[in-house]
């Protein structure tokens, strides 16, 4: 039985689902082909959303009333087995109460698929993107108020993969290579110290078990260099190497997913700082009982990079996501996660944070979709500035070519 990679459902593609499910889960964009044969895919969306603790302060919670519009546009240009792929977009808020808190974010995509012969092929994807660190996060994590401007900074992503061996074959081999950089574009008395690169070089081994289902054995490393030498001396520099084996699976019309676990030892260049060393995994299923509803678990575990204190941050994650079609117009969302941070180094932190989503999908024409969401968020820390509790209700209108 041949297999086909695409088939198998990515790792990475379900985690970004299960903490962000598109919104526009029902509605199928149309485009337009010009007459280079390119695809053209443009979508707006606006909305209105009121945030109960919009600074995420423990206690003193102000509200805000929040308007986005969000236009996207995307173009794909295929050619055989070849694929080159433009998306471009902005995303606008504007508060009710001070206009100091309104900010435009800019994100710009491109990738490349090329298929050399049925056992070489290349994929190269990057982006780069203007952002704004929402309030009461970030730098500004337990400061409320206290500071009277948004935190901005640029971040800069390439990926290229290469995998040689035919999808039908026994094995397969990729390589991958990335280089990722973070810049922030103000308070540079504390940000300087935040800024860093970070190159990646990974190998992955597959083992074809010719039954819509690969073994693989993947080997990462990732350093990390920080511009700025911290303001206490010691370096944050550090390298990154994950040894992790697993399977992706489509193996049945009710069940597809994927997982990886092994070893993680994140080394620092300082002897001052605390290493890690010890288990990581990713993993994530769907469960699909009915064509029309999906169940969606996962977790992972790995040591990351604080923002602000302590060496490294070692995170658990575990969710659940429950997608429901009710008919062809309308359709539900239901989704749980937990998130379990461990500080290490200068400070004992602990952080506990749950988050709940309920949403609701109404196609209102083959052009224009309306969906309702109330998300809930409680954070429980060691640290009582850190401490809250928000809830946001909001709803969005998503606007859309007719599709064919």
């Amino acid at each position: 039985m041949q297999m086909h990679t695409k088939k198998l459902v990515p790792l990475s593609a379900l985690l970004s689902a299960m903490i962000a499910a598109p919104a526009a889960a029902n509605l199928q964009p149309g485009s337009v082909m010009t007459k280079d044969g390119a695809e053209i895919t443009p979508t707006l969306q606006t909305g209105i959303s009121s945030n109960s603790n919009f600074f995420s302060t423990p206690n003193d919670e102000e509200s805000r009333l929040i308007w986005t519009i969000t236009p996207n546009v995307k173009a794909v240009i295929e050619d055989g087995p070849d694929s080159y792929s433009l998306d471009l977009g902005t995303s606008s808020s504007l508060h009710n109460k001070d206009t100091a808190d309104n900010f435009t974010q800019v994100n710009i995509g491109a990738g490349v698929h090329k298929e050399f012969t049925s056992q070489h092929r290349l994929d190269i994807n990057g982006d780069a993107d203007w952002l704004y660190e929402p309030r009461g996060s970030g730098l500004t994590e337990g400061l409320g108020d206290a500071v009277n401007e948004l935190v901005k900074y640029q971040q800069h992503n390439v990926l290229a993969r290469y995998e040689y061996g035919a999808q039908s074959s026994k094995a397969q081999v990729a390589l991958s290579a990335g280089f990722f950089s973070k810049k922030y574009q103000n308070f540079r008395e504390v940000s300087q110290y935040r800024d860093y690169d970070k190159s990646l070089l990974g190998v992955t081994g597959y083992y074809n078990t010719q039954a819509a289902t690969r073994t693989f054995l993947e080997i990462k490393q990732e350093n990390y260099r920080y511009d700025v030498l911290a303001s206490s001396g010691i370096s944050r520099d550090s390298d990154d190497i994950k040894v992790l084996a697993g399977m992706e699976w489509e193996a049945t019309a009710v069940t597809s997913g994927s997982f990886k676990v092994g070893y993680q030892n994140k080394d620092f260049d300082s002897s001052e700082r605390e290493n890690f060393s010890g288990l990581s995994w990713e993993a994530a299923i769907n469960w699909q009982p009915l064509t029309y509803s999906t169940v969606r678990f996962m977790t992972s575990r790995a040591a990351k990079d604080p923002l602000v204190q302590g060496d490294y941050i070692k995170e658990s994650v575990y969710g659940v996501n429950w997608t429901h079609s009710w008919s062809d117009y309308l359709s539900s969302l239901a989704s749980v996660n937990y998130i379990d941070e461990q500080y290490t180094g200068d400070v004992g932190r602990k952080d506990k944070t749950k988050n709940l989503r309920l949403g609701l999908n109404y196609v209102a024409s083959n052009f224009g979709m309306v969906s309702t969401y109330v998300d809930f968020m409680d954070k429980n820390s060691t640290v009582n500035a850190i401490e809250f509790d928000r809830v946001i209700v909001g709803v969005n209108f998503t606007f859309a070519l007719k599709a064919n």
